[in-house]
């Protein structure tokens, strides 16, 4: 009952606000895409929806890319990546939003190493979010030969969003009628938090760069994480016991913490993570709503028999 109780606790201080590291949201309305690159050798693709920009240097030549102020803001060698840490451009790519403030584009450059490979990631807000337009990234290579990436923004459509609440919905109706069989709800729970989690590794994974660990993003996501874990826990423990109202709570966590937090995928058209995303969230709203009516049934029900 203790193990129980841990599933409980943890699955209460859960909240949405750290729901995917980097700050990337689950889905965007909106598709960037890299035209040209004018450094042969070097390639740039926009990742994690968009939130990000990938430039992977295998020019053998030095690659400065440079900031909103036109700034040397990271240098990409053929051996690592350094940034400039007075850079503003810098501190505004601290977050998605760009909000961080600081850095001097005058001074001189203050290098760190990052990672020993030719490949960084970084928040660009020349590159993100509508209206549709054209953009442009400068880059300096060898010091003295200028270099630009072109792209542009495109608005992109809408998935079918009714149809993926009918359908979760639908679901969680279904899942709310087997409350009498202990075992369909005991697969759901184990199936809908297995589901989560392997979404959320799947999404950390992709988001990871040469200067950032697989434990880094897997922390950044820790909230959503947990909550699969415990809903996973509390269907197995539901399958030992009888513990209705665990499987209840657990399944509200589910639904808050995973299906209407990362909503947005029923919305917007362009994921940020795994292409299968969409599934991940209806299916956590859908077997987190069912097992909250289940389980909330199933102990109703157990109480009246006890008086």
């Amino acid at each position: 009952m203790a193990v129980v109780f841990g599933v409980v606790l943890a699955l209460g201080y859960a909240t949405p606000a750290h729901a995917h590291g980097a700050d990337a949201p689950v889905a965007v309305d909106y598709r960037v895409e890299v035209a040209s690159v004018s450094v042969p050798g070097v390639v740039v693709r926009p990742v994690e929806g968009g939130a990000r920009l990938e430039l992977k240097n295998a020019s053998g030549r030095e690659v400065v890319i440079l900031g909103l102020q036109g700034e040397e803001f990271l240098r990409v060698r053929p051996d690592g990546v350094d940034e400039n840490r007075r850079s503003p451009t810098w501190f505004a790519s601290r977050s998605l939003g760009g909000s961080g403030k600081g850095g001097d584009a005058g001074a001189m450059p203050e290098w760190h190493t990052i990672s020993m490979d030719p490949v960084v990631r970084w928040h660009d807000e020349r590159a993100r979010e509508l209206p549709a337009r054209e953009w442009s990234v400068p880059l300096l290579v060898d010091r003295q030969d200028p270099g630009i990436v072109r792209g542009m923004i495109a608005a992109a459509p809408a998935p079918a969003t009714g149809w993926w609440w009918a359908g979760a919905i639908v679901g969680a109706a279904v899942v709310a009628i087997l409350y009498r069989w202990k075992w369909a709800l005991v697969a759901v729970a184990v199936i809908g938090g297995g589901l989560t989690v392997t979404w959320i590794v799947g999404s950390a994974w992709l988001a990871v760069s040469p200067s950032e660990s697989l434990t880094t993003q897997l922390v950044a996501r820790l909230w959503p994480l947990l909550t699969g874990v415990g809903v996973v826990v509390a269907g197995l423990a539901l399958a030992a016991r009888r513990v209705d109202i665990v499987a209840a709570i657990a399944g509200a966590c589910l639904a808050v913490m995973v299906g209407f937090a990362d909503s947005g995928a029923f919305r917007y058209g362009v994921l940020a993570g795994p292409s299968w995303g969409r599934w991940a969230v209806a299916t956590a709203l859908a077997a987190g709503l069912g097992l909250l009516v289940a389980g909330g049934v199933r102990w109703y029900r157990t109480m009246g028999d006890d008086n």
